[in-house]
This record gives structure tokens, sequence and C-alpha cells, in this order.
């Protein structure tokens, strides 16, 4: 320990000896060195990248690939899914379960099918949140919402109250995503 706190000291004192006289270049250059030495002593391949982001990232976008009867009160099962990182989104039960508390960028579109009606809300656990309601189809309606999440709390789309179809094909036009602002 004592001897990788003097290689740490020694290596800051040559960046501030040669900050006046280098380039930007050179001092980044040092640094990363300085760093790459660190990672090495604590058992770290240098090689390994230093940003940690990739592994908090939590995302999701879902969507419905053909047309179907959504039952009073039921939740939408949005089937295919374009992004699921950190797995919070279920495909069974339509719901995104937050596996982090923060904020959340919430948002749904959905098309109601020709000549149909269909009227649903963005729900955070219990509570309704934000409606859509595109009328007789085919029309689409979004909502968007950003939403303080603790862990496990769960959001999904809910269908309002008569069976009625949710219009969607190969073009996605009704879908589901989320992701963590911080």
């Amino acid at each position: 320990m004592l001897r990788t706190t003097v290689i740490v000291f020694m290596l800051l004192m040559m960046i501030v000896k040669v900050e006046s006289a280098c380039n930007t270049e050179l001092k980044n250059d040092l640094f990363q060195d300085l760093l790459n030495m660190m990672m090495k002593i604590k058992g770290y391949s240098p090689e390994v990248s230093t940003c940690s982001c990739q592994k908090n990232v939590i995302a999701f976008t879902t969507s419905v690939s053909a047309p179907k009867s959504i039952g009073p009160l039921e939740i939408v099962k949005f089937d295919k899914v374009w992004t699921n990182a950190g797995k919070g989104y279920d495909t069974n039960s339509g719901i995104f379960t937050a596996p982090k508390k923060g904020y959340y960028q919430i948002s749904a579109t959905i098309m109601s099918n020709h000549g149909k009606w269909f009227h649903a809300s963005l729900w955070k656990n219990d509570e309704k949140t934000v409606g859509m309601y595109p009328g007789q189809g085919p029309h689409t309606s979004s909502a968007s919402i950003v939403l303080k999440l603790k862990k496990g709390d769960r959001v999904f789309v809910k269908h309002h109250k008569s069976s009625q179809e949710i219009y969607s094909d190969e073009n996605h036009y009704s879908m589901f995503s989320g992701f963590l602002i911080s």
C-alpha cells in the first residue's frame, strides 16, 4: 500500500512539474497511464474500459406486433421487445418493474383499430397517471411522463372499460417505452 501511494505521488508530481511546459495531449496521456497503472495494481486489466456506465443502463422499448383484443381493465402485453437493458420489462405480464430507484421517462403510443374505440392509461402500481384516447380508429394517441420510481415499482399500460382492439402490424404503431434518467 505504501509503495502504491509513493508511485501515485511521484506520478502526480511529474504531471504538476510538466504542466506548464506540456500540451493537453501529454497531460491526458500521463493521466491515462496513471489510471492504467492504478488499475493494474488493483488487479484490473488496463484494456478494461474505465467507464462503468453501460452496467447501469436501464431502458426498454416494446411494441404490439398485430391487432389484438384487450379486455376491460386488462394490462396491454406488448409482445415485441426491441430493447430491455436492465431486464425490467416482462412480456408475459406487460409490466415494467423498476430495477432501481430513480427518475424514469415513460411513454406509450396506442392505435385504435379500424372502426373500434380504444382508451388506456399509463399506470404506476395502483395509480392511474396519464391517459390515451385515440378515438374510433384508425387513430393514434400518445402519453409521456417522468415518474419517480422506487426499486420494484411497476409501470404498465392498462385498458379502460369495455373490450376493444388495439391495432398494430409490421409497422408497430402501438408501443411502450421507458428509460432511467437519473
